[in-house]
């Protein structure tokens, strides 16, 4: 009996390390890891306070507190819970992203692995990058989507994602990092364990624009793409981002 309950211990033991060692190989995980996020858990998933959602943001990201107090002088408030973010607008969403890209939507899949939740892969070819923290090269992004096939063979779709269009060119901001702690702090552990755990790098939205064919972004508001992309350089020079902007 003792040794079957040793064998068990040995075989849980080597099943969490060889987790472990797995979760190290995803650059995202490891990037959020060296800024200072760990994983803010006892017993498994918990819901969190206001304060710890927002120190758990800002670590995930790297900001040290002086970054963070240079932003808010610049009237972008950086924190974890969307509600308390302040005006939404292109400089709080540089801020928030840790890729942006100008590209076109290349194709639309629905993955198994993600259920019982309704998701979808939108994979987006990109031309440009205004902001780079991971080092990708150019060719697809994947960003997940709340969104897929329901049991009726209809597609749900969240009401504030987007519809996308397989050919259409966008401006996205997209995080790595808040995916990892939205699918932890939403207490979905098959989709946290399968992105730390995988090579890959995918995103959730922060926020998307359309761009038209005379360089005119459209959403909320009329924009020249010139414009937009000098007010994210103007954010990354304040957040002390090292990696000149790729158009």
């Amino acid at each position: 009996m003792a040794t079957k309950t040793m064998i068990l211990v040995f075989s849980f033991l080597t099943l969490v390390s060889f987790s472990s060692a797995r979760a190290q190989v995803n650059p995202v995980y490891q990037r959020m890891v060296k800024n200072g996020w760990s994983y803010p858990f006892d017993k498994g998933f918990r819901k969190l306070t206001p304060t710890e959602i927002d120190s758990e943001f800002v670590n995930s990201m790297g900001y040290s507190a002086a970054t963070v107090s240079r932003l808010k002088k610049a009237g972008i408030r950086v924190v974890g819970r969307w509600k308390k973010r302040g005006p939404w607008d292109s400089k709080l969403w540089t801020a928030l992203s840790d890729c942006i890209v100008i590209g076109t939507v290349a194709k639309i899949a629905f993955p198994t692995w993600v259920r019982p939740f309704y998701h979808s892969i939108v994979y987006v070819e990109v031309d440009s990058f205004l902001r780079n923290d991971y080092g990708l090269a150019k060719g697809q992004v994947a960003v997940l989507q709340v969104s897929g096939p329901s049991s009726t063979g209809l597609i749900a779709i969240a009401p504030n994602e987007p519809r996308w269009t397989v050919g259409e060119r966008v401006l996205l901001y997209l995080s790595a990092s808040q995916l990892i702690t939205f699918a932890a702090n939403n207490d979905m552990p098959k989709l946290y364990n399968r992105l730390i755990n995988s090579p890959k790098v995918r995103f959730q939205l922060i926020d998307s624009e359309d761009i038209k064919s005379n360089g005119v972004v459209m959403n909320r508001k009329e924009k020249n793409l010139d414009e937009v992309v000098s007010e994210a350089d103007s954010v990354m020079k304040i957040i002390g981002h090292r990696m000149p902007i790729n158009r």
